[in-house]
């Protein structure tokens, strides 16, 4: 039973991640045997931490963040029950981390993580992070003490059936319970990845995409609250434009540190813009405190050093932020990287088709893939970017769903 829930939460997860995973398994694939999976969780806190490293090394104050990847910062169950799998005897049980401890090293090494949906869609949370984050710390407290105890409780809580004699209303109560159960377990892994941060001083910044303007203002306030610099538009279409050349909050001041941040502005995508030197002008033209864009308009008229040096500083004049977007778990066909001959299975690191076309999913595990991730990376730091924004990094959940472990 605790299986089919975990499986319903990551296939829930994958839904949620933007853009959308992959959800069909590659033709002809066999899961290995449990043993043999990965720990595709640590896969990727490896090569972040190999990156993250590498630009720290090289420039102490290059800023680095990470959009999405809740469940790198703190173990989980499936990590537990991967370990037991690999150890059934418990040999190596005393090197273990235990449930919910935070990956400091991981942790120490983001300057920032980014959350989708902080305060806008679905999943937002309706109270004061500050606030949630000591209910469920407290009510972990609990479980624990009952665990010892021997009563075994569910993280989140679970309502158990039936509830109706009627077929029609049974379904429809059931799938309330679901989204019920969904959201909340959403919401504990986002708790536990924003305490972690916090614990250890480090920023937490929010991207919500709103129903109607009233919440996305409703929206900035909330992350004003919470100090939690929030980025909110209203509609669910792609991070591609500047919203607003004023930004929520606007801070005359100079940034250069995340810390400082008061408000961002990520434009991953610059289609619509037509020109380069259009898009230049137009985040140019706004005072937000950070901005992030890609390294190449329209994903492949690469940005020069006299690009990045336009964008450092705010209408206003002050110098701000200017931080590159970086998918990890992904490879796009219209990247720089990207050779004519490429497709899944060749090289082997392009893993499976994601969409819309021209996306796939990567093996982060794959050497050849971090070689190419490197020289991203360093061409980025080249540039005279301030920072990086890993993104793209919750698809180890999309190989956890490809490969369970308890079937």
């Amino acid at each position: 039973m605790r299986r089919g829930l975990l499986g319903g939460i990551l296939a829930l997860t994958l839904a949620l991640a933007s853009p959308a995973l992959a959800l069909d398994k590659p033709r002809d694939f066999v899961p290995p045997p449990m043993e043999r999976i990965p720990n595709f969780r640590d896969q990727t806190r490896d090569v972040i931490l190999e990156l993250a490293r590498y630009a720290k090394k090289r420039s102490p104050n290059f800023q680095v963040m990470m959009r999405g990847g809740s469940e790198l910062l703190v173990k989980g169950e499936i990590e537990v029950e991967w370990e037991d799998i690999r150890d059934p005897q418990g040999t190596n049980f005393i090197k273990r981390l235990p449930l919910r401890a935070t990956y400091r090293q991981l942790v120490q090494t983001l300057d920032a993580i980014v959350v989708d949906g902080l305060y806008c869609g679905p999943y937002k949370f309706d109270k004061p992070l500050a606030e949630l984050v000591k209910a469920r710390r407290d009510l972990d407290a609990e479980l624990d003490a009952e665990r010892r105890r021997g009563i075994h409780r569910t993280p989140t809580p679970v309502e158990m059936g039936p509830f109706s004699n009627d077929p029609t209303e049974e379904l429809r109560k059931a799938t309330e319970i679901k989204v019920k159960q969904e959201r909340a377990e959403v919401q504990r892994r986002a708790l536990y990845a924003i305490a972690a941060m916090r614990d250890e001083g480090r920023n937490v910044l929010s991207v919500d995409f709103c129903a109607d303007a009233k919440e996305t203002e409703a929206a900035f306030r909330a992350g004003a609250r919470d100090k939690t610099p929030t980025f909110a538009k209203t509609g669910e279409t792609p991070l591609d434009d500047t919203p607003r050349a004023h930004a929520a909050y606007e801070n005359p001041a100079e940034v250069l540190s995340l810390a400082t941040a008061r408000n961002w502005l990520p434009v991953l995508r610059s289609d619509r813009f037509g020109t380069k030197g259009k898009f230049m002008d137009a985040v140019a033209n706004t005072n937000y405190d950070m901005v992030v864009v890609d390294v190449a308009h329209r994903s492949s008229d690469l940005l020069v050093k006299s690009d990045i040096a336009k964008l450092k500083f705010k209408k206003l004049g002050a110098r701000r932020l200017v931080m590159a977007a970086m998918p990890i778990g992904r490879a796009y066909d219209w990247r720089w990287y990207w050779l004519r001959d490429w497709d899944v299975g060749n090289p082997a690191f392009v893993f499976a088709h994601d969409e819309p076309p021209g996306v796939f999913i990567t093996d982060t595990g794959s050497g050849e893939w971090r070689g190419v991730l490197g020289k991203y990376l360093a061409g980025i730091m080249d540039l005279g970017f301030d920072g990086v924004m890993f993104d793209d990094v919750g698809t180890y959940l999309w190989f956890e769903d490809l490969m369970p472990l308890g079937r």
